[in-house]
């Protein structure tokens, strides 16, 4: 039987309760051994005695026949000798061996010729009794019946091997199931694992690939929407770039020139917004489940947020304003934040008229953090405020030029950190009030 070693688990366990198989047959071989030969010892003595007083009558004087001694141990290797009380020799066993004086009562080990004998001797008013057991035929009997004891626990130990390794082997079965299903998978195989008859100790183990599994099929999911959105999208902006250029490549008046430069510039702005709009909805996709969260102070988020996109507001003569809390704490990715607050400034920027007015108010109310941006634009029909968080979807009540992307990263963003975004109309500047409902961070 070939035991796998190695790295493997079902041949560590195996050889480990093979191992300890061996060491306790062979601990209670050993004890039982010596046990058996310890209570052989003391019946032998007991026999040894029993024979002695048999062999007395009970008027103290020997009886006519000895009996035959009884026990495992044949008589003729007993030596028997019985002495009158003066000294004198009565009997002796037909083997005709004697035994040393001096006579000492109880037990004692003597030396006779060659042979060693274990003695039991009594005294009575009217006799002494001596009964003598050769050594090496006490202890042959008293080892038979030692290995005779032992014999179930060594033939007992390979079955007990045998029974492991088929409980290790059935136990492992569905481990075995499961590298072999893993190892049939195309690379592009995302299915989540089965998890049915794992162990309780491999089955969290499959959970988490699973769940591996699961954000890399996202990730997947992601990348492949990313590269599609953004062939669709990029091909009308670079086919207007092109015919720009042709346009420049024709020869005309200045006039015509500048009104083509003026458009391709305007193009390329498009082109560029379009591509750093792209590029931020792919780092948030990639990095929605890789930045742990943390406490970020929303009110200082937002004023630089407003920092940075001040000069866009300055170059449409805009008035921007903030109230609210002087604080408030919320639990989340600060660059992520930052990105959904750029973008709800940037499309009220976008879509309000020159000269309008952004009002953003910061409020705690109970356990919520609410951030509110007004602004005076033309807002957008009850109708279509749902279908605008949807990629690249495009209100149709202004001529503002966009890549509908805005509201969709935000939207991504607000989910992200369990927040809610409604879109209401602004009651004091008249346009679209975006409101975005946080859970308060109190950590």
């Amino acid at each position: 039987m070939k035991i796998p070693l190695g790295s493997s688990l079902r041949g560590r366990l195996i050889a480990f309760l093979f191992a300890a198989i061996l060491l306790a047959a062979l601990v209670q071989g050993i004890v039982a051994y010596r046990n058996i030969l310890q209570q052989t010892d003391e019946i032998f003595d007991a026999q040894l005695q029993r024979t002695a007083e048999s062999l007395t009558a009970g008027d103290g004087l020997i009886s006519a026949t000895p009996s035959t001694p009884p026990g495992p141990v044949p008589a003729d290797s007993l030596i028997i000798q019985i002495w009158t009380a003066d000294g004198a020799r009565l009997f002796k066993s037909a083997s005709g061996k004697l035994l040393p004086d001096p006579v000492v009562l109880g037990y004692s080990t003597v030396k006779a010729d060659t042979s060693t004998y274990r003695v039991y001797a009594m005294a009575t008013p009217f006799q002494v009794t001596q009964v003598a057991q050769d050594m090496d035929v006490r202890q042959k009997t008293a080892r038979a019946l030692a290995l005779r004891s032992v014999g179930p626990i060594a033939a007992a130990a390979p079955l007990l091997m045998m029974v492991v390794w088929w409980v290790v082997g059935t136990s492992l079965r569905p481990v075995r199931r499961t590298r072999d299903e893993l190892a049939k998978r195309q690379p592009e195989t995302l299915a989540p694992v089965g998890e049915a008859g794992l162990p309780d100790e491999i089955r969290p183990l499959v959970h988490e690939l699973n769940l591996l599994l699961e954000r890399t099929r996202q990730a997947f999911a992601a990348q492949k929407r990313f590269v599609g959105d953004a062939a669709h999208e990029l091909r009308s902006p670079l086919a207007a770039l092109r015919l720009q250029l042709q346009a420049l490549q024709r020869p005309g008046d200045e006039a015509a020139r500048r009104v083509a430069v003026e458009r391709l510039a305007a193009g390329i702005d498009r082109a560029s917004r379009l591509i750093e709009q792209l590029l931020s909805m792919a780092r948030h996709d990639a990095a929605a489940t890789q930045t742990p969260p943390g406490r970020v102070e929303l009110v200082q988020l937002m004023r630089q947020a407003i920092s940075d996109i001040l000069p866009d507001a300055n170059a449409k003569t805009m008035d921007i304003g903030m109230a609210g809390a002087p604080e408030a704490w919320v639990q989340g990715d600060p660059d992520a934040l930052a990105l959904l607050a750029r973008n709800l400034l940037d499309n009220a920027i976008k879509y309000t008229p020159a000269e309008g007015r952004i009002d953003v108010d910061i409020g705690i109310h109970g356990d919520a953090v609410t951030l509110i941006v007004d602004d005076s634009g033309p807002g957008i029909p009850p109708a279509e405020r749902e279908r605008v968080f949807d990629r690249f979807y495009r209100a149709q009540n202004h001529d503002a030029v966009g890549s509908g992307l805005g509201l969709s990263i935000a939207d991504a963003v607000a989910r992200r950190h369990d927040a809610a975004i409604f879109l209401e109309d602004a009651p004091r500047l008249g346009g679209l009030r975006v409101r975005v409902r946080f859970p308060l961070s109190f950590a």
